[in-house]
């Protein structure tokens, strides 16, 4: 009786291992594409504000950087922030990527209007600075939609490159491959929460025969009906606030 146990904690164990390479490969592709995208970009996105608004020189904007004074503290910070905010996108499509339907630029375009209308919904707002005072409006609005959705459509072309079964993240030393999951230890809490997702997408993974397949094709159409509700809504937010910032 003894043998097959240590064959199924073996299984068990080897599924682990496959499940936190895969999280570590998107977590590396996301905060990689955070740091060059996010990061650097929207590090340029804010200079060609500034120049566009030289009276704004020295204005605490919303996210508390100095409009136009551009330090190494506030970039090095702005550049941590989008990577650990990238590896978090990175683990965010992991659990969802199961969801995406049709060929494979319908994926690519859905992966990148749906979080470029539901992160702009929430960075576009109507009161403080960032888009009241900075000139022109549509210019800002357009910038801080774009980066998200260029990180987005980004991400899942390089994800899905390192997902690939001969990658290096696959077949790496486990050390070094699984070394991006550190990237998580300043959002453990959220970690935690995307966990059950995680699992649950791994887990169901393998549960592909009848009635469980049946079952798994309807959760994950009730998944895309609230994304589709999410995208919507936002998407409605969005165009509302843009259309009082430039009225």
């Amino acid at each position: 009786m003894a043998e097959p146990v240590t064959e199924v904690r073996s299984g068990w164990g080897m599924s682990a291992e496959r499940a936190l390479r895969r999280l570590a490969t998107t977590t590396a592709a996301g905060a990689l594409l955070g740091l060059l995208v996010g990061g650097a970009g929207g590090r340029l996105a804010m200079g060609l504000i500034a120049i566009l608004n030289p009276r704004a020189t020295g204005v605490t904007s919303d996210d508390g950087f100095r409009i136009g004074q551009f330090t190494v503290s506030g970039t090095l910070n702005l550049l941590i922030v989008a990577t650990v905010i990238g590896a978090l996108g990175g683990g965010i499509y992991l659990v969802l990527r199961n969801l995406m339907i049709g060929p494979r630029w319908l994926q690519v375009l859905s992966i990148s209007a749906g979080p470029a209308v539901v992160v702009g919904s929430m960075l576009v707002h109507v009161d403080g600075v960032d888009f009241t005072l900075l000139r022109p409006p549509l210019l800002a609005i357009a910038m801080f939609v774009a980066i998200p959705a260029v990180y987005a459509a980004l991400l899942t072309l390089l994800a899905e490159r390192w997902l690939e079964p001969d990658n290096w993240f696959t077949k790496g030393p486990r050390i070094l491959a699984m070394a991006p999951l550190l990237v998580w230890l300043p959002i453990a809490p959220l970690l935690a929460a995307l966990a059950v997702g995680w699992l649950l997408t791994e887990w169901t993974s393998q549960l592909r025969r009848p009635p469980t397949a049946q079952m798994l094709s309807v959760t994950h159409w009730v998944a895309r009906i609230a994304l589709a509700a999410l995208f919507t809504v936002s998407l409605f937010t969005l165009v509302r606030n843009t259309a009082l910032l430039v009225d």
